[in-house]
């Protein structure tokens, strides 16, 4: 599993992150506090906390995460 940790500008970016994730054959799950959802349900997305830092957990060795973290760097933080 990949853990990484991003920042979001707008609840835009949750609908575009929810179309990326549905195109990858592994689960990613977001972390806000306690509340986990899956990042392939845009309703459980809009649960989260989007203003603060979001952990991506990626259910997948890094080779085959390499095109949806080449989606996810622009917002990468570093915690």
């Amino acid at each position: 599993m990949i853990k990484v940790w991003i920042r979001l500008d707008k609840s835009d970016d949750l609908a575009k992150l929810n179309a990326v994730a549905s195109r990858m054959p592994f689960d990613i799950d977001l972390v806000s506090g306690w509340y986990i959802a899956d990042a392939k349900s845009i309703v459980g997305l809009f649960g989260l906390d989007w203003t603060s830092t979001i952990r991506v957990d990626i259910h997948t060795d890094r080779r085959s995460a390499e095109p949806f973290l080449q989606y996810l760097r622009p917002m990468m933080t570093g915690k």
